[in-house]
């Protein structure tokens, strides 16, 4: 059983606990516009089920709720990002508005972000980095969840990689993925709800495979297409971690179990800003033919249509914007536990949602 919130008043919940452990007003509405982004598009793992391992981190202290982040601009084009072990989402803001700002100037711009935390799907950023005219490409790495290909140990993160491209239309063009064959978000939900996962998603604790949604939490999740998936990986590592002089791979903080150790999570950020390009903003035009192209493609038995990387996010981001965010109850039993903790406004008891 799930209840549905609008997202005027999930936003407000989350801003609310954020601001009671210690967060600036806008600073809490980055967190939460980056786990409600999620909540829109789909991909729950990553939305306002977040808000009370944030919370927590950030109220034990093992996040600094007021970081001094800083810049080092090393090269004309290259900006290095220290987070000072603030949270994720505002680390990963300000670094893409510094980011911004030098792609503006120069057409591209390359940052190595360390010390920072968690910071959700990292299509936020690139959907702002693409409002803004620019080709963008995010990475983070992550604590050790994967094994990498041939191995049956937890030696690496999922290592997500997003893409975005402007482009004329509503279509958009929008790839965020995990290294992973799943998001590793999706087995501890599965483990919450004591469901049942696909077979080659994970292998428990032995190195076996498992359907098992609580086994594969305490095992490893696969690399995506095997050999591929953890190349992928371990090349994220090199940029988010041995570029931007944090730690990596197996020396990263767990997010849910270690309380003492900051994660020092690193993320890579590469803009190029397409009106100093030599196709300009014509840009946007030539990839709305491309994709007019693509799907375009006779559909094979069991497709009705061709859809671009984003696009069905898109749709269910238009669609539950009108009707509303499905919270299930242990979601929101945990919420409920996390406003009286940090003695935040509670949950509204009853909503009404338009559509």
């Amino acid at each position: 059983m799930s209840v549905v919130y609008s997202t005027d008043a999930m936003a407000r919940f989350s801003c609310g606990v954020f601001e009671a452990v210690g967060l600036s007003s806008g600073d809490a509405s980055i967190v939460t516009n980056v786990l409600l982004h999620a909540d829109l598009r789909g991909h729950a793992s990553h939305g306002l089920t977040r808000i009370p391992i944030y919370a927590e981190r950030i109220k034990a202290g093992v996040v600094k709720a007021a970081p001094q982040v800083k810049f080092e601009r090393t090269a004309p084009s290259f900006l290095h990002v220290d987070g000072d072990n603030g949270p994720g989402p505002v680390v990963s803001e300000r670094a893409l508005d510094a980011a911004l700002a030098i792609a503006r100037e120069n057409g591209v711009c390359a940052a190595a972000i360390a010390h920072s935390n968690h910071n959700g799907a990292g299509s936020y950023y690139v959907e702002k980095a693409v409002a803004a005219g620019c080709i963008a490409i995010w990475m983070t790495n992550a604590p050790p969840s994967m094994t990498v290909f041939g191995g049956r140990e937890p030696v690496i993160g999922t290592n997500p990689i997003t893409f975005g491209t402007p482009i004329l239309g509503d279509t958009p063009l929008l790839m965020d993925m995990a290294t992973s064959v799943v998001a590793r978000g999706k087995i501890v939900e599965a483990a919450k709800r004591g469901e049942t996962i696909p077979e080659g998603w994970a292998l428990d604790a032995n190195g076996k495979p498992t359907t098992s949604g609580v086994s594969a939490e305490k095992g490893v999740v696969l690399p995506l297409s095997g050999a591929k998936g953890s190349a992928l990986a371990i090349m994220v590592e090199v940029l988010c971690g041995a570029l931007s002089g944090g730690r990596f791979a197996g020396s990263l903080g767990n997010l849910y179990s270690d309380f003492v150790t900051p994660q020092d999570i690193g993320h890579f950020l590469l803009l190029i800003d397409v009106s100093k390009t030599h196709v300009g903003t014509h840009l946007a035009e030539r990839v709305r033919d491309l994709v007019t192209e693509l799907k375009a493609c006779a559909t094979a038995d069991g497709f009705d249509a061709i859809l671009m990387p984003g696009e069905i996010e898109k749709q269910r981001e238009q669609k539950v914007t009108r009707t509303g965010i499905a919270l299930p109850e242990n979601v929101l039993a945990d919420l409920h536990v996390i406003a009286r903790t940090v003695g935040a406004p509670p949950l509204p008891q009853k909503q009404k949602v338009a559509g």
